[in-house]
């Protein structure tokens, strides 16, 4: 009972990443996307450190999947808070959760049977993507700024589930921990020297953007922790849909009660496709 009691519970993380996008560029006047995305980075890196037990057993041939984890990861992070900052949460965190047609991509073409739940969610996903994405200037309008962050996100969304997959394929679980690091230190280190260069020292944003920068990290690892909690107690074919489909529907909410985002009659029933799409491709 209690495991599934901290698996109702991890969506509310995901709702709290969302918000903590959300308010910070609502309240900074000129918000250093950069440097937000670098403390994410920084967070996210101490909370895999602790949960290795400082136990790292490296191996050299993880650095090609970490550098190709930490360009993607790196490009998400920071395409994912501009796409917050010129559109609506709902449908960008629906698009961006979508990239998880590449993983399954992935699998059909190095040999994994292709299951009715699979093929009947890859419908419905393209469905989601056609009817959710914004038209015009209306009611849950389209502006080119958004599309383009969004599109970054999802593709850098994509690019770190196949190059965590890869990973796994090629070492197994074992390096997990080691590939997250290395990772997440190098997108860490280029992003913050980035912001340093950009902005020709550090940004004068660097305590405007730490709260809320952190908020948005520390809520991405303790998602992770109640996964990581959980993995073993709950079926995967529960664990995983539960997961996925509770977080869109909390974001939703969020975007709907708290932000007042409105959207056209497709956008709904795209949301609601894709909703009930990931639910079937994590199956």
């Amino acid at each position: 009972m209690w495991y599934y009691v901290l698996l109702c519970v991890s969506p509310v993380f995901a709702c709290l990443q969302s918000v903590a996008q959300k308010q910070y560029n609502l309240r900074s006047k000129q918000p250093d996307v950069i440097l937000f995305s670098a403390v994410t980075c920084l967070i996210a890196l101490v909370f895999f450190v602790l949960t290795s037990g400082l136990r790292i057993d490296f191996d050299v041939r993880v650095v090609p999947y970490s550098l190709a984890f930490a360009a993607c990861y790196a490009s998400a992070w920071v395409a994912t808070v501009y796409a917050v900052r010129y559109g609506p949460i709902a449908i960008t965190s629906l698009i961006i959760s979508l990239a998880l047609v590449f993983p399954v991509l992935q699998g059909v073409l190095l040999g994994e049977s292709v299951t009715i739940p699979m093929a009947l969610g890859f419908a419905l996903l393209i469905g989601a993507m056609v009817l959710s994405t914004p038209r015009g200037d209306g009611e849950g309008g389209f502006t080119v700024k958004w599309f383009v962050w969004t599109l970054i996100a999802f593709l850098g969304n994509g690019g770190c589930m196949i190059a965590s997959n890869m990973q796994k394929r090629v070492l197994g679980e074992g390096y997990s921990h080691p590939f997250m690091i290395l990772a997440l230190a190098v997108a860490f280190a280029a992003l913050f020297a980035l912001s340093v260069v950009k902005n020709r020292g550090v940004s004068r944003e660097a305590l405007g953007c730490l709260p809320y920068a952190s908020l948005n990290g520390a809520s991405n690892g303790l998602m992770n922790l109640i996964i990581l909690t959980v993995i073993g107690h709950i079926p995967n074919t529960v664990l995983y849909p539960t997961n996925a489909a509770l977080g869109m529907l909390l974001t939703f909410l969020l975007a709907y009660f708290i932000y007042k985002e409105r959207f056209t009659r497709a956008q709904y029933v795209g949301y609601a496709l894709g909703v009930v799409s990931v639910a079937l491709l994590n199956l």
